[in-house]
């Protein structure tokens, strides 16, 4: 079914045509504090490495972190059983990529890349001593196109020109930033279950697609800030995440900062790769869901911290954003 390998090649499968997860009894323990409990596992080890795979199916999408420790020279080998493309990111370390049919490429540390992938063996070196996580989250090609359908802000990479190989999608790598980080960090740390976890999870993957979408589409209009440029723009995120259940707009904090209203949009989009007034919806939203998910707090208390005059505009909005239904979940609590 899979390609076998021996000795020091390793088999890292992108994606897999069955599942057939593990018990977490199986995972060694120093590894049980990195599971997600709505994850299935697979835990594979030997004198050479130790490889721990999390996989998560969240409607179109298909969710993978592979945390993966050398202890030996080895090349780890990614392989695709089918056609899809694959939004990766990459934390730990830095490799280098040999075997794609154009030129090699490098995955570096907290950079971000869109494969088109096909049924091809690659192969990835790993010298002893390196650890990586690799999370990356797979998409059939026809299914993505149905999604920019329905989200306009993905149509630009649904436009893109796919090669007849293995290869990147985007141009250039693209920096993993802080909304990016923030997301992921929301699935890694995610503690629900069954639909609790999938509607919250499921938002998730589709917020970092469309953050991906529009870093590439402003690519060019992307500048690197200075050091108190980044400190400044740094202290503009941590307080709307600090903060989510303050009723602030861009203007309000636009005053805080003491900027226009026009230049705090300009550049939230061009570091943050999502407007300013998305990006505070995104907080409201993830907020509200997980209110929502504590039955010990009522719909009118969650309505007023969220500032929502009513309960019904709450759960319409909530529903409309995480595609689900409230009443469901609260009861499956």
């Amino acid at each position: 079914m899979y390609p076998t390998l021996s000795e020091e090649n390793k088999l890292l499968l992108i994606d897999r045509l069955e599942q057939s997860y593990l018990p977490a009894t199986y995972i060694p323990s120093e590894y049980l504090p990195l599971i997600i409990p709505y994850a299935g596992l697979y835990f594979e080890q030997d004198n050479d490495y130790n490889m721990l795979s999390q996989h998560i199916p969240l409607g179109p999408f298909s969710l993978w972190l592979h945390d993966v420790f050398a202890r030996k020279d080895i090349v780890l080998c990614p392989y695709a059983p089918f056609h899809l493309w694959a939004l990766h990111f990459m934390y730990e370390d830095t490799l280098r990529a040999v075997t794609f049919k154009t030129n090699g490429f490098t995955l570096e540390e907290k950079e971000c890349n869109l494969f088109n992938l096909y049924a091809d063996m690659h192969r990835v070196p790993m010298f002893a001593g390196q650890k990586i996580l690799s999370f990356h989250i797979n998409i059939l090609p026809s299914a993505f196109m149905q999604l920019a359908q329905r989200y306009p802000g993905l149509n630009s990479l649904s436009n893109k020109t796919i090669h007849k190989h293995s290869s990147i999608i985007n141009e250039k790598p693209y920096r993993i930033n802080a909304v990016c980080n923030m997301l992921i960090r929301n699935i890694i740390s995610c503690r629900y279950i069954e639909s609790q976890a999938r509607h919250f999870m499921e938002r998730c993957c589709l917020d970092l697609f469309l953050n991906f979408a529009m870093q590439d589409a402003m690519a060019d209009e992307i500048r690197i800030p200075n050091e108190a440029q980044s400190m400044l723009y740094h202290e503009i995120f941590q307080y709307l995440v600090d903060h989510p259940h303050m009723a602030n707009n861009a203007d309000q904090v636009a005053k805080m900062f003491d900027m226009p209203g026009v230049k705090l949009a300009q550049i939230f989009r061009q570091q943050f790769s999502v407007g300013i007034h998305a990006f505070l919806h995104m907080l409201k939203m993830m907020l509200a869901y997980n209110s929502l998910m504590q039955q010990s707090v009522s719909l009118r208390d969650i309505a007023q911290l969220t500032g929502y005059k009513t309960t019904e505009e709450l759960i319409r909005e909530v529903e409309k954003y995480y595609n689900c239904n409230i009443a469901a979940l609260r009861r499956s609590m």
